[in-house]
């Protein structure tokens, strides 16, 4: 169970903030943080559960849980952006929750429709997971975040979003593109003007379409983590499909389509699992 990067981000503070604090108890995890970020972590839990599972799927909310703390912080007396990052890091571990609950529960259902599951234990399961997900965050920060410096998409748009609207020189820029990517998504889901995809070409025996998305989300997400890892991203598509896929039916490996769309998905799931296991291994043999 991830937790947002960016809660071990530095954000830097103005001179005559950073004085301030430290004539003061530089304490940024105050009541008013907690008692904030307590509720809206109960609701975004709630929500993200919901679409979790009604989609299949869970957009992180950080980035708007970062803009309603800072809404929310902003103009309090003595508020720091590290008091709102605390916040909002609250609010958005309700996600990361509900996304480990969400992407695992239904599991046991699957094996045993019959099975029941009580609120206390599915209370330990998320305790048990918010814990261990702290656990390898904490184990794992100086190799990722110091010695690697791998990208955290999300962390650092929300990093960026903190900074535009404290010292407001990028703000403009923010929310201008906060307004047309809504404007746009409506225009998409609501009325039905813009696609969501458009079909480069279409489905043949040996190939499966060639789909692409029409999202502002997509390409703000590439444009954050750089062209490398993007078309890395869109290499190992192509991979699986339009090399694994016809060379299986060609060669008889693969009966049919449906067959080959099974075998791509359980090895891009073996792949991850092995990843993150070589990865946890690392991990440990370098503390």
């Amino acid at each position: 169970m991830a937790i947002n990067p960016l809660f071990w981000y530095k954000v830097p503070m103005p001179n005559t903030a950073l004085k301030s604090a430290n004539a003061k108890s530089r304490s940024y995890l105050t009541p008013r943080a907690i008692l904030i970020g307590t509720i809206g972590l109960i609701f975004i839990t709630a929500s993200s559960m919901y679409v979790a599972l009604r989609m299949g799927a869970l957009p992180w909310p950080t980035v708007f849980v970062t803009v309603l703390s800072m809404a929310i912080l902003k103009k309090a007396k003595g508020s720091t952006l590290e008091e709102i990052n605390c916040t909002h890091t609250l609010m958005s571990s309700g996600a990361m929750v509900a996304g480990g609950l969400a992407f695992t529960l239904p599991g046991l259902w699957m094996r045993d429709p019959s099975a029941s599951l009580s609120l206390f234990t599915i209370i330990i399961i998320a305790v048990t997971g918010a814990l261990l997900g702290t656990l390898f965050t904490t184990m794992y920060r100086p190799e990722m975040i110091e010695r690697e410096r791998l990208p955290y998409p999300i962390g650092e748009a929300s990093y960026n979003t903190l900074k535009a609207g404290k010292e407001g020189k990028k703000a403009p820029l923010l929310f201008t593109s906060l307004g047309l990517s809504s404007v746009f998504t409506f225009l998409r889901d609501l009325f039905g003007i813009i696609p969501s995809n458009i079909t480069i070409f279409s489905k043949t025996a040996l190939f499966p379409s060639l789909t692409m998305w029409v999202s502002p989300m997509a390409l703000a997400i590439g444009s954050i983590i750089g062209p490398t890892l993007a078309l890395l991203w869109f290499l190992g598509s192509v991979i699986g499909y339009y090399t694994i896929t016809p060379i299986g039916l060609i060669t008889g490996f693969f009966k049919n389509m449906g067959e080959a769309d099974l075998f791509r998905s359980n090895m891009g799931l073996g792949l991850m699992i092995g990843t993150g296991l070589a990865i946890a291994i690392t991990g440990i043999a370098k503390i």
